[in-house]
């Protein structure tokens, strides 16, 4: 994304009209001043998926997905942030231009592409071979159809050291095509000598999202160690952002209703021969950040499938470290434990396609695992158990970003623990400190009172930027502690910059920040009362004023108790400033 230029997104998103796009997709309905339809990302009878002319914004009140039209673009097509700008930017007509500024990335050799496709051709040819009947014969014991291995263009390399030069009968003499073939990972260079990285094993290309041959995984036949061979890192395959399979989850499924998480080749092919097509596995790494946003592209639930003893319930909290803040517009993650000694592809074959895909909708939502798991640890019987609990499950809570799922979890917790919620927002939010600091004031009322006005005034200038172009001279909000006024400054520094910016390009500046995209989000959208309708401009005004009275007597109760406490006396700069805000206290707000 940094890539790309801001000025150059800004543009693209002026220039795009959200209703038009999304109307190219799914039908469109006016309703009002905006525009209304069946969700596209959950199933729904009742239109609540609207989108916003005036915001060039669209929310689901059902499911709670929301953007604009890069993110329309990206969920509903399953793109990652460049491809989405790209298509967008094609459908104008637009190159786009890439920032010389921003850290450049390796470019990738396209010619790699090609020559991995030829040398997954070859391993199919070979596997139909003479050579390739102990391959065909394993795979026919594992269960494998002719079909699937065809699906899933499963190949056979033979058991010699330079089986590429039949591929490629230049190679001994093209340099460059050696240093190819060793980029890519196919090639093995020792001394003075090359030879072919995989040999004797059953070859299942993995695919990129465009289903592009990116890698291999090389099955030994026979007894031999390793038992799999994945090709290494390289400039077209990373593993831990890669997923065998999910290329074929997606040709084979239209709409994922959900994706099932296993562990290793077999699984997903084994599973696709009992027509079960929604598996992908990982590529001998734990599952990653980046493999569980890439899923999220695709589907809205993800099961993620582990043995059943100790080393796959580790591995299942590994997972869900990341999978917590990924949490968000309805996004589901469930756990699957499988009994001991069986693995996906054992179990399916002796349960059936039916028994096993009960067993897979009945997998443990994330967050019940999560407290069972916790509970395991505690005495619930004690006090101190419950409140171990609660301290034990902090960190997780932590990372969960979302504001609905933070509820969900919060609740889920303090019944566990037998607590109010308010109690245990109480605990949760005190903070651990070595030493005591100056400390704010305690924000009771008054401190309430300003996070409302904040917000407030963050809710009518996203839903109205243009009202903050008569707000001015606020520099003084870069100067309190909380975050809040600083994000009302940033939000006024945009609009004044940016005159006529819509809700859905304002909103894009916090793309890269979770948490605060959502919040933002959420705002933009809320419902206020119709008698507050139509006086939006007064309302933020008188907004801005109860904001900087009381702001400037929540600085100068710091000042003062900073100044009372010893060992802590005030700058010269805190000095005049104290005596300035000592001033402004006497004087009546001043009219806007």
């Amino acid at each position: 994304m940094a890539l790309i230029p801001q000025q150059f997104i800004q543009e693209l998103l002026a220039r795009i009209d959200i209703v038009d796009l999304i109307d190219s997709r799914i039908p469109l309905k006016k309703a009002g001043a905006n525009y209304k339809a069946c969700c596209p990302f959950h199933g729904e009878k009742t239109p609540s998926f609207t989108v916003s002319q005036d915001k060039q914004f669209y929310h689901c009140f059902g499911c709670g997905v929301h953007g604009n039209a890069i993110s329309f673009v990206m969920e509903y097509d399953r793109l990652e942030f460049p491809d989405a700008v790209e298509e967008l930017a094609a459908s104008l007509g637009l190159e786009v231009p890439r920032d010389d500024n921003a850290p450049s990335r390796p470019k990738v050799d396209a010619s790699l592409y090609e020559l991995m496709n030829k040398i997954a051709k070859f391993y199919q040819r070979q596997l139909s071979s003479p050579q390739g009947k102990p391959a065909v014969n394993y795979l026919k014991k594992r269960g494998l159809s002719g079909e699937i291995a065809k699906r899933f263009a499963i190949g056979y390399v033979p058991s010699e050291w330079r089986n590429l030069e039949k591929v490629f009968p230049q190679l001994k003499t093209d340099q460059t095509l050696q240093k190819q073939l060793i980029d890519c990972g196919m090639l093995i260079k020792k001394d003075n000598s090359m030879y072919d990285r995989f040999r004797d094993r059953i070859m299942f290309p993995i695919k990129d999202k465009r289903g592009r041959v990116i890698a291999f995984g090389g099955r030994i036949i026979d007894q031999g160690e390793p038992k799999y061979l994945n090709s290494p890192e390289t400039p077209i395959f990373h593993k831990s952002n890669e997923l065998y399979g999910l290329y074929q989850a997606r040709q084979a499924n239209r709409k994922l209703e959900r994706l099932l998480i296993v562990e290793g080749y077999m699984d997903v092919v084994a599973l696709a021969q009992f027509d079960i097509n929604n598996a992908v596995a990982t590529l001998g790494t734990a599952t990653t950040e980046s493999h569980l946003q890439q899923l999220f592209r695709a589907t809205r639930e993800l099961v993620l499938c582990f043995d059943g003893d100790r080393a796959g319930r580790d591995a299942a909290l590994r997972a869900l470290e990341h999978g917590l803040s990924q949490l968000r517009d309805g996004r589901e993650i469930k756990l699957m434990f499988l009994p001991d000694g069986e693995d996906p592809d054992s179990m399916v074959r002796k349960v059936g396609k039916d028994e096993f895909l009960q067993q897979v909708a009945q997998a443990i939502p994330l967050f019940e695992f999560l407290l069972e798991h916790l509970s395991a640890q505690v005495d619930l019987e004690s006090v101190s158990g419950r409140g171990q609990l609660v301290h034990l499950a902090k960190p997780y809570l932590d990372k969960v970003t979302d504001p609905i799922y933070h509820e969900f979890f919060s609740n889920a917790l303090a019944e566990k623990a037998q607590l109010s919620v308010e109690k245990l927002e109480k605990i949760i939010e005190q903070p651990q400190q070595a030493t005591k600091p100056v400390s704010q004031p305690k924000q009771t009322t008054n401190g309430q009172k300003i996070n409302k006005t904040i917000q407030l005034a963050l809710t009518l200038l996203l839903q109205k930027p243009q009202l903050g172009l008569s707000i001015k001279n606020v520099a003084w909000l870069k100067t309190l502690p909380e975050k809040g006024p600083k994000l009302l400054y940033q939000l006024l520094e945009i609009i004044h910059n940016n005159p006529k910016i819509s809700t859905g390009t304002l909103l894009e500046y916090w793309r890269d920040h979770d948490k605060l995209y959502n919040r933002l989000a959420q705002l933009a959208v809320v419902e206020r009362e119709e008698r507050m309708q139509g006086n939006e401009q007064a309302e933020l005004n008188d907004c801005m004023q109860r904001l900087l009275r009381q702001a400037q007597t929540q600085r100068l109760d710091y000042l003062r108790l900073k100044d009372k406490q010893s060992g802590q006396k005030l700058t010269t700069a805190e000095k005049s400033e104290y005596q300035q805000l000592l001033l402004l206290a006497k004087q009546k707000p001043q009219k806007r």
